[in-house]
């Protein structure tokens, strides 16, 4: 069991990496894009905002086939697509409960269910970071000059 634990432990821990690659080079981007254009982002806010939503999924997705393949690999589940389904219904915390884990990988799922819930609420304030960007804008120039009234 210990063993279980320390590998959804070193799971957890890929994840967080994953997540912050991403989120570095995205927001990476963003800001260039804020200084080299910022008249794009005031004029298509929407578009850049689904854009960035489609981004952050896109890590999510690397997290939820990395637990998969965790799964179908320790012969936990008996394919890997029944390990992609129940791995996405674990991360995203729906649980339907239609395929479950032997008694002896159980806990480690729950490990599963708490990454996500945490990898999601950080994809939420991301995309409220650069929602809040894009809509509720100040001059970055003024800004720079110090006046706060942008």
């Amino acid at each position: 069991m210990i063993l279980r634990l320390a590998i959804a432990g070193g799971l957890i821990a890929a994840t967080v990496t994953i997540q912050a690659f991403f989120m570095s080079a995205g927001l990476r981007a963003f800001r260039q894009m804020e200084k080299d254009r910022p008249d794009f982002l005031s004029h298509y806010p929407t578009l850049v905002t689904v854009a960035w939503v489609i981004y952050l999924i896109i890590p999510i997705l690397f997290d939820v086939c990395l637990w998969a393949a965790f799964y179908y690999l320790a012969q936990a589940l008996p394919s890997f697509e029944d390990a992609l389904y129940f791995s996405t219904v674990t991360f995203t915390t729906v649980g339907y409960g239609d395929i479950v884990l032997d008694r002896d990988w159980r806990q480690v799922a729950t490990f599963e269910a708490i990454n996500g819930w945490i990898i999601f609420g950080w994809a939420t304030a991301l995309m409220m970071a650069v929602i809040q960007r894009l809509y509720f804008r100040t001059d970055p120039q003024a800004m720079d000059d110090g006046d706060p009234k942008g």
